[in-house]
C-alpha cells in the first residue's frame, strides 16, 4: 500500500469550503484505490483561520509529511501556489509527483454512499 500525499487547491476565498469538501472526496477516492492518503491540511484548514502565520505553520506540517510519503498527487482541477510549493518540496526530496489535475475538481468516479 502506497502512502499518498494529496495536494488540492484550498484558497482563502468564498470557494474555500467547497474546495475542502472536494478535497475530502479525493482523499476517500485515493483510499478506495487501495492507497493510504495523507491530507492533514483538510482538517487544519477547518480549525485554523487563514492567516500568514497559520499558512506557514500548515506548510511546515505538510513538508514534514511529504518527506515521509511515497508519492504526492496533485488533484482538484488546477495547481494553486500552495500545491506548487508542496510539489516542489516533493521533487526536491526525490518523491514521485503525479499530476491528476486534468481530471477536474472531483475524482473521476463517485463513491457509493457510505463507502
Amino acid at each position: 500500500m502506497k502512502i499518498i500525499y494529496i495536494a488540492a487547491p484550498l484558497g482563502s476565498g468564498p470557494d474555500r469550503e467547497q474546495n475542502r469538501v472536494n478535497a475530502s472526496k479525493w482523499v476517500a477516492w485515493v483510499a478506495a484505490q487501495g492507497h493510504a492518503p495523507v491530507a492533514d491540511w483538510v482538517i487544519l484548514s477547518g480549525e485554523w483561520s487563514e492567516t500568514p502565520e497559520n499558512r506557514a505553520r500548515g506548510l511546515a506540517c505538510d513538508f514534514a509529511l511529504i518527506a515521509r510519503v511515497d508519492e504526492l498527487w496533485l488533484v482538484g482541477g488546477r495547481i494553486s501556489r500552495g500545491m506548487k510549493a508542496e510539489a516542489d518540496e516533493a521533487i526536491r526530496l526525490g518523491k514521485v509527483v503525479v499530476d491528476m489535475t486534468e481530471l477536474g475538481a472531483l475524482p473521476p468516479i463517485a463513491l457509493p454512499e457510505g463507502a
